[in-house]
């Protein structure tokens, strides 16, 4: 069989990945099925593509855990990552036949679809299988309810898909700066500040405030001193605004212990590691409590995949910031601007929670992941060619 070729479906499945995620994450794995078969036929692609690599590497040491932990877990992290394997490769061809823009204006829809429906879904009735349809089932601790997280289940998982929206939004507005603002831009602006504030989130709200920042110094960097000034004030706003700031010493102490006992479960298989589905009832038996994960991705990869997830996600985390800071000074496509903000963004988030456990969270982040490496393999083709023109003309 052959694998969708057609983006109409994956659009789809992108929009309803908002608006009923459970039926918007089944299309797009069920258009996904068949992309393994496509790396068959075309085995030359690993070649000039990490992230498989680094997918390979993952299933290579989970399925090595087969004999040292339990095999429903180690059954169901490879099952697991065929599924991410297949979404990554989807999203490749996706990123090849959606526009940026496109993919742009779905993401931003997707975080004014989440902050309006979780303002509406707060006053209207619904049995629990609607909740779960549509999104509005409260994930996680019961304290979280009063939290604004719409139809992305979690109020954190909520945060960074509106942060990213936040970012590719305001990116969008600075490159069509000659313009003045529009109402819509506007509105899309402060809805999207509005939600993150709802969601309570300290980390999104402080990243809020540096994201503004940032995106003003990149477009107005003449004007340093006002800049200054408005990163004075965002962080005294920041610091008024930051929510359950009364309890906020004993969430980080509580985090803190989270992140050392998750490292404590990386040192008893420092090469294996525990799978991914198995680090939770590793987290158990060394400690006696129970986490979904480790709140930081690198400690998550690192104690759930070995050497192997964590030095895996350190090169390309490394490789791929090199490789964005090159284009940037040469060349600054709007494409570019759009990842630049973007991808850093949902690394600092990434160090203080999981948020790539949440499948909505994934798919997203693979896509613009996929626009990275096709700007990356476009770049150099234009330097190749720029190249051999240049020899050419020395030559005649």
């Amino acid at each position: 069989m052959k694998a969708n070729r057609q983006p109409k479906p994956i659009l789809l499945g992108l929009n309803l990945l908002a608006v009923l995620p459970p039926v918007g994450i089944a299309l797009l794995i069920y258009l996904s099925r068949w992309q393994w078969l496509e790396l068959l036929r075309h085995p030359q692609r690993l070649r000039h593509d990490p992230v498989l690599w680094f997918f390979g590497g993952l299933m290579v040491v989970t399925g090595l855990n087969l004999t040292r932990h339990s095999p429903q877990t180690v059954l169901l992290s490879l099952i697991m990552l065929v599924v991410v394997l297949n979404l990554w490769l989807l999203c490749r061809f996706a990123s090849d036949s959606i526009s940026l823009n496109t993919c742009r204006d779905l993401i931003i829809r997707f975080g004014l679809y989440i902050t309006i429906s979780g303002n509406l879904f707060h006053w209207i009735s619904m049995p629990a299988w609607l909740k779960f349809l549509s999104g509005n089932l409260l994930w996680g601790y019961a304290a979280n309810q009063n939290r604004l997280f719409g139809s992305a289940y979690n109020p954190n998982d909520a945060c960074c898909l509106m942060l990213i929206a936040l970012g590719l939004a305001l990116v969008r507005r600075t490159i069509t700066a000659h313009a003045k603002p529009t109402i819509h831009e506007l509105v899309t602006l402060t809805i999207l500040g509005i939600g993150i504030l709802q969601t309570q989130s300290r980390t999104g709200i402080g990243l809020m405030a540096i994201l503004f920042v940032t995106v003003l110094f990149i477009r107005y960097r003449r004007h340093r001193v006002l800049i200054i000034l408005i990163a004075g004030a965002c962080l005294a706003l920041t610091l008024t605004l930051l929510p359950r700031h009364g309890t906020l010493l004993a969430t980080l102490a509580t985090r803190l212990s989270i992140w050392h006992n998750s490292f404590a479960v990386f040192t008893q298989s420092p090469i294996l590691g525990v799978t991914y589905y198995g680090f939770s009832h590793q987290y158990q038996l060394l400690t006696g409590t129970s986490v979904p994960h480790a709140h930081d991705i690198f400690l998550m990869l690192l104690a759930s995949f070995g050497l192997v997830g964590g030095g895996g996600f350190t090169i390309l985390a490394i490789r791929g910031g090199w490789q964005l800071r090159q284009i940037w000074q040469r060349y600054r496509p709007d494409n570019v601007q759009y990842l630049v903000v973007t991808l850093p963004l949902i690394f600092a988030y990434g160090i203080t929670d999981f948020v790539l456990s949440s499948f909505q969270v994934l798919v997203i982040v693979l896509l613009l992941f996929a626009y990275w490496q096709r700007e990356t393999v476009q770049q150099k083709i234009r330097r190749s060619i720029k190249k051999n023109s240049s020899e050419k003309k020395v030559t005649s």
